[in-house]
């Protein structure tokens, strides 16, 4: 009986889904609601030398009053994927897990090590990495598991590594963890950074990360402006500046470990630490969106997020849509997994001992 009452609730929640995609639901209405608030707020379009009125005159004619939730859903993500822009999302209110449409690209990262079985594999390829370079197990307490803070020494370097820039609610444990570590660091020659698996978070978490690595007395910072709604126009640049933070700072020489997938706040903090002379860039170049993401619903309930802001180094360069490249490129592949080795940590601990 048991049996039988599970089954007749997947085909019961299977049919309410097809139901769901099926459904007609204003769709001119939803379609000029999403195109009208991009038109309206988005920061990039020059920048991605987009024609935001000629994507209109392109999608616009695939809707009309009988368009499904499912058609609609797929002209409007299709459309959007024009901005090739990772902030920019659109999330219905039903499962779309079986309509074709997919992110607007894909990163180096990821086709290297497409599967979770790929990716477990080189997980244990990285720990077998450090450890062969003494590194010690980590010895800092889990913030959470998405974050996957590291932190580990040997005789000479020290290796941090963060997977998330989301600790919005625990800011005290953050710091009390990050001190912690940095301490540990003290009588380092020097340290690698490891952010190739951080898809962003929040800014601030960044911030934090990054005044533990300003000399006493130095700043470092940078630019970001909004565009104003409905005008061509941005306010004013603002600065934002970082200053020396925490009772122990590192101030040795510095590898910030990066791919195209590191992105968002995490490129933020790489934006900040490329100013420091004692820093170098080893990987790929970042998958480049800096904005914050505005967040707004359609009429039909569907959340959409898109980029409102533009970010600048302290030297006023732009990098949304191109991201920082590295210092020294080197890119981990299938042969790394088959060959227990990982290129992009090597090179790092061969520059430092230089």
């Amino acid at each position: 009986m048991k049996i039988i009452s599970t089954v007749f609730l997947l085909v019961f929640f299977q049919i309410i889904g097809f139901a769901q995609l099926q459904e007609i639901n204003s769709p001119i209405k939803n379609f000029d609601a999403l195109w009208n608030k991009f038109d309206e707020r988005y920061a990039n379009f020059d920048l991605k030398q987009v024609d935001w009125d000629k994507i209109y005159k392109t999608y616009r004619p695939l809707i009309d009053e009988q368009t499904t939730n499912q058609e609609l859903f797929e002209v409007c993500c299709t459309m959007l994927q024009e901005l090739k822009d990772g902030h920019v999302r659109i999330e219905p209110d039903f499962e779309e897990s079986d309509i074709e449409c997919g992110p607007p690209y894909e990163f180096q990262l990821e086709l290297e090590f497409d599967t979770a079985e790929k990716q477990k594999a080189f997980e244990a390829v990285i720990e077998k990495e450090l450890s062969n370079q003494g590194f010690s197990s980590s010895t800092s307490p889990t913030i959470t598991e998405a974050t996957n803070f590291q932190a580990r020494v040997s005789n000479d370097f020290a290796y941090l590594r963060l997977d998330e820039m989301t600790e919005a609610i625990t800011f005290g444990k953050f710091k009390k963890t990050l001190d912690n570590a940095i301490l540990s660091f003290q009588k380092k020659k020097g340290l690698i950074i490891d952010l190739r698996f951080n898809g962003g978070g929040f800014d601030y978490i960044g911030y934090i990360l990054a005044s533990r690595f300003v000399p006493k007395n130095k700043t470092i910072g940078h630019y970001e402006r909004k565009r104003i709604k409905g005008e061509n126009t941005y306010t004013p640049m603002k600065y934002k500046e970082v200053k020396s933070k925490g009772t122990y700072q590192f101030t040795k020489p510095i590898v910030i470990l990066m791919s195209d997938y590191t992105a968002s706040a995490a490129e933020v903090f790489i934006l900040l630490m490329r100013e420091l002379p004692n820093v170098t860039l080893i990987g790929d170049r970042t998958e480049g969106i800096f904005s914050d993401m505005y967040e707004f619903k359609l009429p039909n309930k569907w959340q959409v997020s898109l980029s409102h802001q533009q970010y600048f180094s302290s030297t006023k360069e732009n990098f949304e849509g191109k991201g920082i490249s590295p210092d020294i490129k080197v890119l981990n592949t299938n042969n790394d997994i088959q060959n227990q080795e990982d290129a992009v940590l090597q090179t790092a601990i061969n520059y430092l001992k230089k």
